[in-house]
């Protein structure tokens, strides 16, 4: 049957031999292979970092899930299954996916799940566990001390009310630190917000809670925004230097960030990333890179010493790139520079004119710029040749780049300027363009 097909396809396409679409074939195995390698080379390693920070912070979320159920046992033990289904209920908001808690709920919904304690039983109960709580506070086990002093609190709210929020803050503050010593920066944080919903005064306290959010909110842009993951990391790591693993954590990103940097064609960028990791560790393979980075930085040519242009790399997103090699419909020089007339204090821009080749200003002409994060933003330049973009704060590597009418296709090359941010000097960028003929 094989044989029969191939026969019907050489009659049907008899100007194509056999050997020739072998080679076709092989051709199209290659480039498909080609082409996932590539990918995979570039979306792998990024999809890796994002999924382990992730793994991360569901494994603590999950951890916190237990002992919440932990403590909600303890409380049918004792007989008080309201304060029970409030601990299963917060163990599923921790882990949705954490089927004991879901079970013991299910049954606490059956009747006969469980009774209360009468009036007198209650108050010896609570001044049981009040005791109870001094005992472990004294004995240094915060957590237990937590579980008790949450029961008596719950159960009557009003008994030695003075007394015992101060230890629960004493608990909540200790417990806290016992927790980023062990690397449990999310109950690191709750517990430290228990704490100030106590006494919101203490401006240790909110310095511990605050770092825990830096940490926090730096792990979760690892492998989404290593821009982010390196500011979050490098403010907290100027507060604390030995808070958990914020070193290891700030020299990754700041080299993945570089490694990024890279691939886009922003060596500036990437110089800058490989020094803040070498700062941290002296790692020959990154002073390599941070070398190399250095002497093609070294090789551009820039109309101004304020100016930083970068060499072209990768197109605007949602630019239709020109083929290498091939010139652009028109052909645009370009000189970049710094207004230095005005303050960087908190917004930025990029501007500029666009001329024909006799100087004369060129109106609604399309300029557009894209960042890693940021797609294509274009405007039109007005009746004196004038452009305008207001900048955010963030650093970042512009793509700038002159397009058609059809704000797509480009008829200049792709220019990419260092963008330092809204509040350091250089924030106010100038790129003039004018028509070559």
């Amino acid at each position: 049957m094989q044989s029969d097909s191939v026969l019907e396809t050489e009659s049907h396409f008899g100007r194509f031999s056999a050997p020739r679409r072998r080679g076709l074939n092989v051709a199209a195995v290659l480039l498909v292979g080609l082409f996932v390698c590539v990918t995979s080379a570039v979306v792998v390693p990024g999809g890796l970092g994002a999924i382990v920070g992730y793994q991360e912070l569901q494994a603590q979320n999950h951890e916190a899930a237990i002992i919440h159920f932990n403590r909600g046992l303890g409380y049918l033990a004792e007989k008080y299954p309201e304060l029970a289904r409030s601990e299963f209920e917060i163990a599923l908001k921790y882990d949705a996916a954490y089927e004991p808690a879901r079970q013991k709920l299910s049954e606490l919904q059956k009747p006969n799940g469980g009774g209360t304690p009468g009036a007198p039983q209650q108050d010896r109960v609570v001044a049981a566990m009040f005791d109870e709580a001094r005992g472990l506070i004294a004995q240094k086990q915060w957590s237990d001390a937590i579980t008790r002093l949450e029961q008596l609190r719950t159960l009557q709210a009003g008994y030695r009310q003075s007394e015992v929020n101060d230890l629960l803050y004493e608990a909540y503050v200790n417990s806290g630190k016992a927790a980023v010593a062990s690397g449990q920066i999310e109950i690191a944080r709750e517990r430290f917000e228990s704490a100030l919903a106590i006494r919101n005064n203490d401006p240790e306290v909110k310095r511990q809670r605050d770092m825990a959010e830096l940490y926090l909110e730096g792990q979760q842009a690892v492998g989404f925004n290593w821009q982010t993951a390196v500011q979050k990391f490098s403010a907290l790591y100027q507060q604390d230097p030995n808070y958990d693993d914020v070193k290891r954590k700030l020299f990754d990103a700041h080299l993945q960030y570089g490694d990024k940097a890279c691939k886009e064609g922003a060596w500036a960028l990437a110089q800058r990333e490989y020094d803040g990791a070498l700062a941290l560790t002296n790692d020959p393979q990154i002073a390599q890179k941070r070398a190399q980075a250095q002497t093609i930085c070294k090789k551009l040519t820039t109309p101004t010493p304020t100016g930083t242009l970068l060499p072209a790399g990768t197109p605007a997103s949602g630019v239709t790139p020109v083929p290498s090699g091939t010139a652009a419909p028109e052909s645009y020089s370009r000189k970049t520079s710094t207004a230095t007339d005005k303050p960087c204090t908190g917004v930025g821009d990029l501007t500029g004119t666009v001329r024909d080749a006799l100087g004369r200003p060129l109106a609604n002409v399309v300029v557009g710029y894209s960042t890693d994060d940021i797609p294509l933003v274009s405007t039109r330049t007005n009746a004196n040749g004038q452009y305008q973009f207001v900048l955010g704060k963030d650093p970042r590597v512009l793509h700038v780049v002159l397009l058609g009418a059809d704000n797509k296709t480009p008829i200049s090359e792709d220019t990419l300027v260092y963008y330092p941010g809204a509040n350091v000097k250089g924030c106010h960028i100038v790129i003039d363009w004018q028509k070559v003929q």
